[in-house]
């Protein structure tokens, strides 16, 4: 009996080796490839003309008003931002805030080239875009051509100048 509780022991202590070496593998592997991308988008004030309101016919703000645009970046490669904001929660936080859900679309030079943001963030009522100075950061959803497969984040920030910059963080 001795010998067979000895024989197990030995095969107990093989498999926890090899289990502590395939998660010293697995975790080598995961964290090695960890390093972030970045990529910047910028573009100008966004004008009045460059947004369409689509009000749901209640007074205020209300659930389901949208903001659709198209703004070009500024940057040499060139690319465009199209989108929409739709409001999900009018007076949250805080009275005169609202919390708008985004569907943005980041073109960078040619068309196939993209990164696809979504998420939730605060906003002023009485304001069409974040209030200057204001940083938020939401998730990628993917992306395609030279960005196909990407994950990670955007901090997107509203410049005190108007301008915007959006620094995307992303891996494949």
């Amino acid at each position: 009996m001795k010998r067979n509780v000895t024989a197990v022991a030995a095969i107990m202590i093989a498999l926890i080796s090899l289990v502590g070496t395939g998660l010293s593998f697995a975790f080598t592997a995961a964290t090695s490839n960890s390093a972030y991308q970045t990529v910047e988008f910028t573009h100008a004030e966004v004008i009045a003309s460059q947004v369409t309101v689509l009000d749901s016919g209640l007074d205020g703000s209300s659930p389901g008003d949208e903001r659709f645009f198209i703004v070009p970046a500024t940057s040499p490669e060139g690319g465009l931002l199209t989108g929409s904001l739709t409001v999900v929660a009018p007076d949250k936080p805080l009275a005169s805030q609202e919390l708008r859900r985004s569907d943005l679309v980041f073109q960078f030079g040619a068309v196939d080239d993209q990164l696809v943001v979504g998420g939730v963030a605060v906003y002023e009522i009485d304001d069409p875009t974040l209030a200057l100075g204001k940083v938020v950061t939401r998730p990628i959803l993917g992306g395609s051509g030279a960005y196909a497969g990407a994950t990670g984040w955007v901090d997107t920030t509203h410049n005190e100048d108007g301008t915007w910059v959006h620094v995307f963080h992303y891996k494949k």
